[in-house]
């Protein structure tokens, strides 16, 4: 693999959606006191920022190192899957409330524009090979946007 196949740049700009994810998941959690949510949130970071790692040093050392790479594959679904059982068992009233909120405006104009983001990224990844620069480029702008959209979604609930 060539040192330039990613920049520290790419690296950067991957590690927008895993800090904007962040925010939102910490938000979330809090407002649904669930530890199950926060474990779930947690491996969801720990894969992103694995992914952001194997960026860099492809980028500073030209070292691929598969296992970071393919982590986002196992871990991040089961992650998602925890800060799902997370808010199906916290507490109704709250998860209520916030579902309440979500589908209020502005919360649904971000939500929707982070779901269609999301379809994006869905698309980016059938399309892309995930060493191609080119296409890493479009599926982190597409990435920051959908959970930046994500996070400012959470915020305003």
């Amino acid at each position: 693999m060539k040192k330039e196949t990613f920049t520290v740049q790419l690296a950067a700009v991957d590690a927008l959606p895993v800090l904007f994810f962040g925010v939102a998941a910490v938000v979330l959690g809090l407002k649904l006191h669930s530890v199950l949510f926060f474990i779930g949130a947690i491996l969801c970071l720990l894969a992103g920022a694995g992914k952001v790692l194997w960026k860099l040093l492809i980028a500073l050392q030209g070292k691929d190192v598969p296992l970071l790479g393919a982590q986002l594959r196992y871990l991040m679904p089961l992650g998602f899957l925890l800060m799902i059982l997370g808010a199906v068992f916290s507490d109704r009233a709250q998860l209520k409330t916030l579902l309440q909120a979500a589908v209020q405006m502005p919360s649904a104009l971000f939500f929707i524009l982070g779901i269609l983001g999301l379809i994006g990224m869905i698309l980016c990844a059938k399309k892309f090979d995930h060493h191609d620069v080119k296409g890493n480029w479009i599926e982190q702008i597409i990435n920051a946007f959908a959970q930046g959209c994500v996070m400012l979604g959470v915020l305003f609930l």
